[in-house]
């Protein structure tokens, strides 16, 4: 872990979008916009010391011409921002990450400012005519909401690789060779997931804020359809199920083989209580 020097300022929270960040960019053109994903969540309030809207982000100055959107559910978006400044915000921000990833996700975007050009994505870049904090926000949610599906479709990958030898179990020898715990596991693996990408980050929910700007809906509309969020959560979703079905079905095998062996227990015991009780009935006719 980098440490950071203690004569580092303070992070700078903003409310509005600074004019000379604006202007810079409108200079420059374009700007790469890099989403990173450094853990599941990020402690926004103890970040910022001030109380949060639940699940609202927060925007950050790095420089004149850099900034950044923190997002609650572990991801960072930063604007025309330099490797080492990347480092810093990340570094600042890890003592107020849970579950910190030691290889975080990563997406970029090229940004183009063209006035003259209609709103959306061209050729794989996405093109502005304004550069506006209401701008930023579309961008930077619809690029952390990929990168976040880019670390679940990940793990989910590493899951089916744990259900797989238990249906070819079922298949080939008709029993299981996993504990019920194990299985456990996977299925609350399964549950966890759905609850992080539904209840914590809302992929599939459109930012409150066109609500008040529906202008901006078309490029939302286009960044989701190139980023093919719907199709990579609906994705995500059939192989969640498929995963806890696998399981909660190996799960109910698993019972009945405890039952049946349940009952050959109890059979055992009745014949040999049997036996004993013929015992005492053939030495007592004896004596």
């Amino acid at each position: 872990m980098i440490m950071l020097s203690e004569e580092i300022a303070p992070l700078q929270f903003l409310t509005r979008l600074p004019e000379e960040f604006a202007q810079n960019l409108i200079a420059q053109g374009s700007c790469e916009v890099n989403a990173v994903l450094v853990g599941s969540d990020i402690n926004l309030k103890a970040l910022t010391n001030r109380t949060l809207v639940r699940k609202e982000s927060v925007f950050v100055s790095l420089s004149d011409k850099s900034i950044a959107i923190i997002y609650p559910y572990g991801a960072i978006v930063f604007f025309n921002t330099t490797t080492s400044a990347t480092v810093e915000l990340i570094t600042r921000c890890q003592s107020f990450v849970t579950q910190l990833l030691s290889t975080p996700e990563t997406e970029q975007f090229t940004v183009l400012f063209q006035p003259d050009q209609p709103e959306g994505v061209i050729q794989g870049k996405v093109s502005i005519k304004k550069i506006t904090k209401e701008h930023l926000e579309i961008i930077g949610s619809a690029l952390s909401k990929s990168v976040v599906l880019e670390y679940h479709e990940n793990r989910i990958g590493n899951l089916f690789d744990k259900i797989e030898p238990i249906a070819k179990s079922l298949k080939d020898q008709g029993k299981l060779g996993h504990r019920a715990n194990d299985l456990l596991k996977h299925i609350g693996a399964s549950i966890l997931m759905v609850q992080e990408m539904v209840g914590k980050i809302e992929v599939t929910e459109k930012p409150l804020l066109l609500w008040e700007h529906s202008e901006l809906e078309t490029l939302h509309a286009q960044l989701i359809e190139d980023l093919e969020i719907i199709d990579r959560q609906k994705n995500l979703e059939r192989k969640l199920g498929l995963i806890s079905s696998t399981a909660q079905i190996s799960l109910e095998v698993l019972q009945q083989h405890h039952s049946h062996r349940l009952e050959y227990y109890i059979i055992i015991l009745i014949a040999i209580e049997t036996i004993l009780h013929i015992y005492d009935l053939f030495f007592s006719t004896l004596f």
